[in-house]
C-alpha cells in the first residue's frame, strides 16, 4: 500500500522535496550574514536602552536586498502551502481513481476500502505536515536574529525602521512555529473530502481552494483573538509629544503609538475619565497653544491610553493552541471523508 501511494506521488514528493532543499540551502547560506549584523548591531548586549541598536540592525538588514526577499519568499511560501497541497495532493487523491475509472478494481484487492483510504489519507496528510514542518522550522531558524529584533520592518525607507511586522502579525504567524504542520493538514483534507464529494478533480481543486483561503482568513481575524485573554496596560496622556505622536482613525479617534517589543496589539484606544473614546475634535481644543499650555490643556483634559495586548511570550501558547484546534479539525473532517467512502457508492 506504501509502494502504490508512493509511486502515484513520487513525481509531486520529488517536486516538494526539491523546493525544500533549494529554500534551505538559500537560507544557510545567507544565516550567518544576518547573524553578523545582528551581533555587529550591540543588540545582544544593549540591555534595556535597545531602541538605537534595533534600528542599526534592521535598516542594516533591509538595505541588504536578499535578507527581504528570503523573509517574505518564505512566508508566501507557507501561506499558499496548504491552499496548494489541498488542491494538487488532497483533491486529486480519490477523484483521480473515479474518473479514471480504477476505483472499483482498486476497492476489489485484497486491501479493503477503509484502509485503503485511511493509509493513503494517513500518508500523504503526513507528507504535508513534514514540508510545512521543514520550511517552517528552517525560516524560523533564520529569521530568529529578526524577531529577536521584534520583528521585519515595513515602510520608514532603507535608513529607518518604520512600522515592524512581528510574530504575531497575521501574515507571519501562520507561518511560523507549529501553526503551519496544522494548516497544512487541514488543507489536505479539505481537499481529500471536496473531491469525495465533487467527485471532479478540477472542481473540486477549485472550491478546495477558495475554502482553505476562507479558513486562512476566519481563523486569525475571529477565532485567534479570543484564545486567551489579553493583557492591559493603562497610562495617562499628559503631554504635547503624546498627542504629536497620534494617529486618528475613520471616525476621528486618537490613537497614540505604543511599543511593546513583539507584542501583538489587539486595542490602542485614548479615551476620556468617562471611558469615552477621545476624538480629533476635542483634541482641536488644545493644539492650537504653546507647548506649556498644549501639556496643561490635556492634563486638565485627564486622558488615559488603555491598551490591550497579547505579550510576545505568549507567541507558543498561541501556537500550541491552534495548532491542536486544526489538527482536531483535520481528523474529525478525515474520519467523516472514510465514512462517507464507506456509505456512498463512487463509482
Amino acid at each position: 500500500m506504501i509502494w502504490l501511494v508512493y509511486r502515484q506521488f513520487r513525481a509531486s514528493a520529488v517536486v516538494a522535496a526539491a523546493v525544500v532543499v533549494a529554500f534551505a540551502v538559500a537560507l544557510a547560506t545567507t544565516a550567518s550574514g544576518l547573524s553578523g549584523l545582528y551581533d555587529s548591531s550591540g543588540l545582544p548586549s544593549c540591555g534595556s536602552s535597545c531602541s538605537a541598536a534595533t534600528t542599526h540592525f534592521l535598516a542594516s538588514m533591509k538595505a541588504d536586498g536578499v535578507y527581504p526577499v528570503l523573509y517574505f519568499t518564505g512566508l508566501g511560501l507557507l501561506l499558499l502551502t496548504p491552499a496548494l497541497i489541498g488542491a494538487f495532493w488532497g483533491a486529486p487523491m480519490i477523484t483521480r481513481e473515479v474518473e479514471g475509472r480504477t476505483l472499483r478494481f482498486v476497492w476489489h484487492q485484497s486491501v479493503t476500502p477503509t484502509r485503503w483510504a485511511v493509509m493513503k489519507i494517513a500518508a500523504l496528510g503526513l507528507a504535508s505536515m513534514a514540508f510545512a514542518g521543514l520550511v517552517s522550522l528552517a525560516l524560523s531558524w533564520w529569521a530568529a536574529p529578526i524577531d529577536r529584533a521584534g520583528g521585519f520592518p515595513v515602510g520608514g525607507g532603507s535608513q529607518g525602521v518604520g512600522t515592524q511586522i512581528s510574530r504575531f502579525q497575521k501574515i507571519v504567524f501562520d507561518a511560523r512555529g507549529v501553526v503551519p504542520l496544522g494548516y497544512a493538514a487541514l488543507g489536505f483534507v479539505v481537499g481529500v473530502v471536496l473531491g469525495v464529494v465533487v467527485r471532479r478533480t478540477v472542481p473540486a481543486m477549485a472550491a478546495t481552494l477558495v475554502v482553505v483561503a476562507a479558513v486562512q482568513f476566519v481563523v486569525p481575524t475571529w477565532v485567534r483573538p479570543h484564545l486567551v485573554a489579553p493583557a492591559t496596560i493603562t497610562r495617562p496622556v499628559l503631554t504635547a509629544a503624546d498627542l504629536r505622536s497620534a494617529q486618528f482613525g475613520n471616525e476621528g479617534q486618537v490613537t497614540v503609538p505604543v511599543d511593546i517589543r513583539g507584542a501583538w496589539i489587539v486595542t490602542d484606544r485614548t479615551v476620556t475619565p468617562d471611558g469615552r473614546g477621545f476624538s480629533l475634535l476635542q483634541a482641536s481644543q488644545c493644539t492650537n497653544l504653546g507647548i506649556a499650555q498644549t501639556d496643561d490643556c490635556l492634563g486638565a483634559l485627564g486622558l488615559r491610553q488603555v491598551v490591550t495586548y497579547q505579550p510576545a511570550d505568549r507567541f507558543w501558547e498561541f501556537q500550541g493552541i491552534e495548532t491542536a484546534m486544526l489538527l482536531g479539525a483535520s481528523v474529525v473532517l478525515a474520519a467523516g471523508g472514510v465514512v462517507w467512502i464507506r456509505k456512498v457508492r463512487l463509482s
